[in-house]
Protein backbone atom coordinates (compact mmCIF):
# COMPACT_ATOMS: atom_id res chain seq x y z
CA UNK A 1 0.00 0.00 0.00
CA UNK A 2 2.88 2.46 0.82
CA UNK A 3 4.50 1.85 -2.61
CA UNK A 4 1.06 2.56 -4.42
CA UNK A 5 0.68 5.90 -2.73
CA UNK A 6 4.22 6.58 -3.16
CA UNK A 7 3.73 5.89 -6.95
CA UNK A 8 0.97 7.91 -6.69
CA UNK A 9 2.03 10.97 -5.59
CA UNK A 10 5.13 10.83 -7.59
CA UNK A 11 3.05 10.84 -10.52
CA UNK A 12 0.84 13.81 -9.43
CA UNK A 13 4.02 15.63 -8.54
CA UNK A 14 5.13 15.44 -12.57
CA UNK A 15 2.01 15.89 -13.83
CA UNK A 16 1.88 19.31 -11.77
CA UNK A 17 5.47 20.25 -13.06
CA UNK A 18 4.23 19.95 -16.45
CA UNK A 19 0.73 21.69 -16.16
CA UNK A 20 1.49 24.25 -13.62
CA UNK A 21 1.43 27.84 -15.26
CA UNK A 22 4.20 29.76 -16.82
CA UNK A 23 6.05 32.34 -14.45
CA UNK A 24 6.68 35.16 -15.86
CA UNK A 25 7.03 37.46 -12.44
CA UNK A 26 10.85 38.48 -11.98
CA UNK A 27 12.48 40.39 -9.39
CA UNK A 28 11.52 43.67 -8.20
CA UNK A 29 8.49 43.65 -10.84
CA UNK A 30 11.01 44.46 -13.75
CA UNK A 31 9.24 43.28 -17.46
CA UNK A 32 10.47 39.95 -18.58
CA UNK A 33 12.30 40.19 -21.63
CA UNK A 34 10.79 39.66 -25.25
CA UNK A 35 11.91 35.52 -24.91
CA UNK A 36 12.85 34.39 -21.49
CA UNK A 37 14.63 30.75 -22.88
CA UNK A 38 16.25 31.08 -26.06
CA UNK A 39 17.86 28.05 -27.65
CA UNK A 40 20.74 28.69 -29.92
CA UNK A 41 20.98 26.80 -32.81
CA UNK A 42 23.53 24.76 -34.61
CA UNK A 43 23.74 27.41 -37.73
CA UNK A 44 24.19 30.11 -35.22
CA UNK A 45 27.44 28.68 -33.61
CA UNK A 46 28.72 26.59 -36.74
CA UNK A 47 32.41 25.11 -36.52
CA UNK A 48 33.47 27.30 -34.09
CA UNK A 49 34.40 26.10 -30.09
CA UNK A 50 32.10 27.44 -27.72
CA UNK A 51 33.50 29.54 -24.18
CA UNK A 52 31.25 30.06 -21.13
CA UNK A 53 32.46 32.70 -19.10
CA UNK A 54 31.48 33.09 -15.67
CA UNK A 55 30.54 35.88 -13.44
CA UNK A 56 32.67 39.00 -15.03
CA UNK A 57 31.21 41.93 -12.73
CA UNK A 58 33.20 44.96 -14.77
CA UNK A 59 36.48 43.47 -14.91
CA UNK A 60 37.35 44.02 -18.35
CA UNK A 61 40.66 43.56 -17.86
CA UNK A 62 40.60 40.23 -17.11
CA UNK A 63 37.93 39.43 -19.54
CA UNK A 64 40.26 40.55 -22.20
CA UNK A 65 42.98 38.43 -20.69
CA UNK A 66 40.95 35.36 -20.76
CA UNK A 67 39.38 35.51 -24.39
CA UNK A 68 42.88 36.04 -25.75
CA UNK A 69 44.09 32.74 -23.44
CA UNK A 70 41.05 30.57 -24.66
CA UNK A 71 41.85 31.72 -28.44
CA UNK A 72 45.41 31.21 -27.78
CA UNK A 73 45.10 27.36 -26.71
CA UNK A 74 42.63 26.24 -29.24
CA UNK A 75 44.87 28.01 -32.09
CA UNK A 76 41.69 30.08 -32.85
CA UNK A 77 40.67 33.53 -33.22
CA UNK A 78 37.09 32.69 -34.13
CA UNK A 79 35.18 31.16 -30.94
CA UNK A 80 31.38 31.77 -29.64
CA UNK A 81 31.20 32.87 -26.35
CA UNK A 82 28.46 32.79 -23.75
CA UNK A 83 28.20 34.97 -20.55
CA UNK A 84 26.29 33.67 -17.45
CA UNK A 85 24.70 37.00 -16.26
CA UNK A 86 26.07 39.71 -13.91
CA UNK A 87 28.61 41.02 -16.21
CA UNK A 88 27.90 44.44 -14.71
CA UNK A 89 27.99 45.77 -11.21
CA UNK A 90 30.93 45.95 -8.25
CA UNK A 91 33.70 46.23 -10.57
CA UNK A 92 35.83 48.59 -12.34
CA UNK A 93 34.96 48.98 -15.77
CA UNK A 94 31.28 48.06 -16.55
CA UNK A 95 30.57 50.58 -19.74
CA UNK A 96 33.82 48.75 -21.41
CA UNK A 97 32.14 45.43 -20.53
CA UNK A 98 29.07 46.05 -21.63
CA UNK A 99 30.05 47.54 -25.05
CA UNK A 100 32.68 44.83 -25.86
CA UNK A 101 29.61 42.05 -25.17
CA UNK A 102 27.00 44.13 -27.15
CA UNK A 103 29.95 44.30 -30.21
CA UNK A 104 29.98 40.64 -29.91
CA UNK A 105 26.55 40.17 -29.89
CA UNK A 106 26.02 42.39 -32.44
CA UNK A 107 28.72 40.60 -34.96
CA UNK A 108 27.09 36.77 -34.15
CA UNK A 109 30.12 36.22 -31.78
CA UNK A 110 28.64 35.95 -28.51
CA UNK A 111 25.21 35.78 -26.36
CA UNK A 112 24.61 36.23 -22.46
CA UNK A 113 21.71 35.40 -20.26
CA UNK A 114 20.57 37.93 -17.35
CA UNK A 115 22.39 38.20 -13.69
CA UNK A 116 20.33 39.48 -10.68
CA UNK A 117 22.99 42.13 -11.02
CA UNK A 118 21.72 42.78 -14.39
CA UNK A 119 18.16 43.50 -12.85
CA UNK A 120 19.50 44.85 -9.98
CA UNK A 121 21.16 47.60 -12.74
CA UNK A 122 17.30 47.68 -14.44
CA UNK A 123 15.63 48.64 -11.25
CA UNK A 124 17.71 51.79 -10.71
CA UNK A 125 17.15 52.28 -14.48
CA UNK A 126 13.52 52.32 -13.80
CA UNK A 127 13.88 54.19 -10.74
CA UNK A 128 15.52 56.82 -13.04
CA UNK A 129 12.62 57.07 -15.18
CA UNK A 130 9.67 56.97 -12.82
CA UNK A 131 11.72 59.70 -10.79
CA UNK A 132 13.96 63.05 -12.36
CA UNK A 133 15.08 63.66 -8.99
CA UNK A 134 16.08 60.25 -8.36
CA UNK A 135 20.09 60.34 -7.22
CA UNK A 136 22.24 56.98 -7.93
CA UNK A 137 24.08 55.71 -5.25
CA UNK A 138 27.84 55.70 -5.64
CA UNK A 139 27.56 51.73 -6.23
CA UNK A 140 25.34 52.81 -9.61
CA UNK A 141 27.20 56.13 -10.43
CA UNK A 142 28.23 54.36 -13.83
CA UNK A 143 25.03 54.20 -14.90
CA UNK A 144 24.77 57.70 -15.98
CA UNK A 145 27.31 56.42 -19.15
CA UNK A 146 25.09 54.00 -20.52
CA UNK A 147 22.28 54.73 -23.37
CA UNK A 148 19.13 54.18 -23.78
CA UNK A 149 20.16 51.09 -26.21
CA UNK A 150 22.60 49.72 -23.87
CA UNK A 151 18.92 49.34 -20.94
CA UNK A 152 17.54 48.12 -23.76
CA UNK A 153 19.90 45.04 -24.50
CA UNK A 154 20.09 44.10 -20.83
CA UNK A 155 16.84 44.52 -20.63
CA UNK A 156 16.02 41.68 -23.30
CA UNK A 157 18.38 39.63 -22.13
CA UNK A 158 16.94 36.04 -22.05
CA UNK A 159 16.70 34.15 -18.44
CA UNK A 160 18.36 30.84 -19.98
CA UNK A 161 20.02 29.20 -22.93
CA UNK A 162 19.81 26.06 -24.64
CA UNK A 163 22.32 24.82 -26.65
CA UNK A 164 21.94 21.49 -28.22
CA UNK A 165 25.41 20.86 -30.10
CA UNK A 166 26.73 20.66 -26.58
CA UNK A 167 23.52 19.23 -25.00
CA UNK A 168 23.47 22.10 -22.44
CA UNK A 169 21.63 24.77 -20.61
CA UNK A 170 23.18 27.86 -19.62
CA UNK A 171 21.54 30.14 -16.72
CA UNK A 172 23.11 32.82 -13.98
CA UNK A 173 21.92 30.81 -11.33
CA UNK A 174 20.27 27.63 -10.97
CA UNK A 175 17.52 25.21 -11.98
CA UNK A 176 15.06 23.33 -9.49
CA UNK A 177 15.33 19.04 -10.93
CA UNK A 178 11.74 18.12 -11.86
CA UNK A 179 10.68 21.17 -13.16
CA UNK A 180 10.39 22.01 -17.44
CA UNK A 181 12.47 24.58 -18.28
CA UNK A 182 9.84 26.79 -19.44
CA UNK A 183 7.74 25.76 -15.86
CA UNK A 184 10.92 27.30 -14.04
CA UNK A 185 10.56 30.57 -12.08
CA UNK A 186 12.73 33.54 -13.25
CA UNK A 187 13.51 34.81 -10.18
CA UNK A 188 14.91 30.96 -8.65
CA UNK A 189 16.64 30.93 -12.35
CA UNK A 190 18.32 34.38 -11.31
CA UNK A 191 18.75 34.46 -7.45
CA UNK A 192 18.78 30.59 -6.11
CA UNK A 193 21.77 28.81 -4.83
CA UNK A 194 20.65 25.31 -3.18
CA UNK A 195 17.67 23.17 -2.61
CA UNK A 196 15.73 22.24 0.19
CA UNK A 197 13.38 19.81 0.49
CA UNK A 198 9.62 20.59 1.62
CA UNK A 199 7.44 17.95 3.00
CA UNK A 200 3.61 18.62 1.16
CA UNK A 201 0.71 15.64 0.55
CA UNK A 202 2.42 15.33 -2.31
CA UNK A 203 5.57 13.85 -1.08
CA UNK A 204 8.81 15.93 -0.50
CA UNK A 205 8.92 18.70 -3.37
CA UNK A 206 12.22 20.80 -4.11
CA UNK A 207 12.21 23.93 -3.09
CA UNK A 208 15.24 26.65 -4.62
CA UNK A 209 16.66 28.78 -1.55
CA UNK A 210 18.88 31.56 -2.27
CA UNK A 211 21.03 31.17 0.98
CA UNK A 212 24.33 28.77 0.57
CA UNK A 213 24.04 27.73 4.02
CA UNK A 214 20.21 26.61 3.88
CA UNK A 215 19.92 22.62 2.14
CA UNK A 216 22.52 21.61 -0.51
CA UNK A 217 24.21 23.00 -3.38
CA UNK A 218 21.40 22.61 -6.35
CA UNK A 219 24.25 21.23 -9.30
CA UNK A 220 25.05 17.98 -6.72
CA UNK A 221 21.19 17.11 -6.93
CA UNK A 222 20.98 17.97 -11.17
CA UNK A 223 20.88 14.83 -12.95
CA UNK A 224 20.72 15.93 -16.39
CA UNK A 225 20.52 14.74 -18.73
CA UNK A 226 21.61 18.77 -20.20
CA UNK A 227 24.56 19.60 -18.72
CA UNK A 228 23.97 23.13 -16.44
CA UNK A 229 26.44 26.46 -16.91
CA UNK A 230 25.66 28.95 -14.27
CA UNK A 231 28.23 31.32 -11.90
CA UNK A 232 26.31 33.26 -9.13
CA UNK A 233 27.95 31.14 -6.15
CA UNK A 234 31.42 32.87 -5.86
CA UNK A 235 31.48 31.36 -2.42
CA UNK A 236 31.63 28.17 -3.53
CA UNK A 237 34.22 28.85 -6.30
CA UNK A 238 34.94 26.60 -9.15
CA UNK A 239 32.02 23.47 -8.81
CA UNK A 240 32.86 20.52 -11.21
CA UNK A 241 29.86 18.39 -10.84
CA UNK A 242 29.31 15.67 -13.64
CA UNK A 243 25.72 17.39 -14.95
CA UNK A 244 26.14 21.14 -13.66
CA UNK A 245 29.15 23.25 -13.69
CA UNK A 246 29.54 26.38 -11.57
CA UNK A 247 32.04 29.18 -12.97
CA UNK A 248 31.89 31.49 -10.40
CA UNK A 249 35.48 32.24 -9.00
CA UNK A 250 35.11 35.65 -7.42
CA UNK A 251 37.15 37.55 -9.49
CA UNK A 252 35.49 41.23 -8.63
CA UNK A 253 36.79 40.05 -5.11
CA UNK A 254 40.46 39.49 -5.94
CA UNK A 255 39.99 35.72 -6.95
CA UNK A 256 39.64 34.72 -10.65
CA UNK A 257 37.93 34.95 -14.06
CA UNK A 258 37.05 31.01 -15.24
CA UNK A 259 35.87 29.92 -18.66
CA UNK A 260 35.55 26.81 -20.06
CA UNK A 261 35.98 25.94 -23.40
CA UNK A 262 33.73 23.22 -25.21
CA UNK A 263 34.74 22.36 -28.68
CA UNK A 264 32.55 20.43 -31.57
CA UNK A 265 33.36 17.15 -30.69
CA UNK A 266 33.07 17.76 -26.61
CA UNK A 267 35.83 17.99 -25.64
CA UNK A 268 36.35 20.37 -22.87
CA UNK A 269 38.69 22.40 -20.68
CA UNK A 270 39.29 25.35 -18.03
CA UNK A 271 40.54 28.45 -18.77
CA UNK A 272 41.36 31.09 -16.40
CA UNK A 273 43.13 34.31 -14.94
CA UNK A 274 44.01 35.76 -11.87
CA UNK A 275 42.11 38.98 -10.85
CA UNK A 276 44.69 42.41 -11.05
CA UNK A 277 43.51 43.08 -7.91
CA UNK A 278 40.44 43.23 -5.11
CA UNK A 279 37.85 45.57 -6.61
CA UNK A 280 35.11 44.62 -3.97
CA UNK A 281 36.13 43.45 -0.94
CA UNK A 282 32.49 42.68 0.92
CA UNK A 283 32.13 39.38 -0.88
CA UNK A 284 27.82 39.00 0.26
CA UNK A 285 27.11 36.57 -2.18
CA UNK A 286 24.53 38.40 -4.01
Amino acid sequence: MAAVLFNTFSFLREVYNQVKPYPTRTKYGLPPPHKCHVIISDEQIGDRPVLIIGDIHGCFDELQDLILQAKQRINNSDVFIVFVGDMLNKGPKNLEVLTLIRDLTENGAATAVKGNHEESLLREYRNMNQNKDYILSQKYQYLSKFSTDDFKYLLNLPYSLTIPRINSIVVHAGLVPGVPLEHQCLINICHMRNLVYNETVLGPVPVAHSKPEIGVAWGTLWKGPQHVYYGHDARRGLQDLPFATGLDTGCVYGGELTGIVIDKNGDKFFVTVPAKQTYYSNNDNH
